[in-house]
């Protein structure tokens, strides 16, 4: 009668298939230090006392513990710090829909970090999202662009020389200017400048055209508005499109065209001379 009672206690094999079920319900895909402590006392309940666990062994074995703890233990520490670092990050992530347990998509900006029973979690599209679960991050696109524009306002009356560039192609284009204003943009900050003389190569319409007799034509058509050309660096010969009010423009005898622009952007960061005007 007590052989049956101890043969129908868990053996080590029914703790790790009952941890592998809860492993499944948990999606960790992994065992857990309070599983495997789980196997190591199982093991010690049910040793054979004519030869029991070996000393070495069984150290062997709670160093092991140990070292899985302290994984565990690091694994949480930089997962939180993963989280907090996600505030205020645009974020995209899979989760399993509560109601109808079918996966779905989830989005939106990270407004606060939770910690629960040693997981981590975001709070962001109205949903509680474990960092798991988080398949994209970018910036948030109201605080991408909202660094302290201020910083640049010093610019402002003075004439500088940045570029204007084409992220199509990675062409770029000297310009210089009068910076009349520091503009906040989405990815990045601009200075805005007036009296820039450009090179024209072309204009941007519904119809682009570098044909000299078009071009003429639409420049003496918009003189004194926004207007949309292709520019052309003359060291360079890259041309890259640009968009400015136009105040004036000259055609050499040569036939090159030369136009010059007012509330021409380019990067801040692109800046590399400034002198006063």
């Amino acid at each position: 009668m007590a052989v049956d009672s101890v043969s129908s206690q868990k053996t080590i094999q029914d703790i790790i298939n009952a941890s592998s079920a809860k492993t499944s319900d948990r999606n960790t895909g992994e065992l857990g230090k309070d599983d495997f402590l789980n196997l190591l006392v199982t093991q010690l309940r049910y040793q054979d006392p004519l030869k029991p666990v070996d000393d070495k062994e069984f150290i062997g074995q709670m160093a092991q513990f140990s070292s899985l703890e302290q994984m565990q233990n690091m694994n949480n520490s930089l997962s939180q710090s993963q989280g907090f670092a996600l505030i205020g990050k645009h974020i995209q992530a899979t989760i399993k829909d509560k109601s109808t347990s079918e996966l779905k998509a989830v989005e939106g900006d990270v407004t606060s970090v939770k910690v629960e029973s040693g997981k981590i979690y975001v709070m962001a599209g109205g949903e509680q999202i474990p960092i798991e679960a988080i398949t994209n991050v970018t910036e948030n696109s109201k605080t991408t662009a909202a660094s302290d524009i201020s910083k640049y306002t010093g610019l402002i009356g003075y004439n500088v020389n940045g570029v204007a560039y084409d992220s199509s192609n990675y062409n770029v284009v000297s310009v210089g200017g009068v910076v009349k204003a520091i503009q906040r943009g989405v990815y990045e900050d601009y200075a805005v400048m007036d009296a820039v003389s450009v090179n024209v190569s072309g204009v941007v319409t519904d119809k682009p055209s570098t044909d000299p007799n078009f071009v003429n034509n639409y420049l003496n058509d918009n003189v004194g508005k926004t207007v949309s050309i292709d520019v052309k660096d003359a060291k360079t010969a890259q041309a890259v499109p640009v968009t400015g009010t136009l105040k004036s423009f000259t055609v050499g005898e040569d036939g090159k065209i030369t136009a010059v622009l007012d509330d021409l952007r380019v990067p801040v960061e692109s800046i590399a001379t400034i002198t006063k005007t």
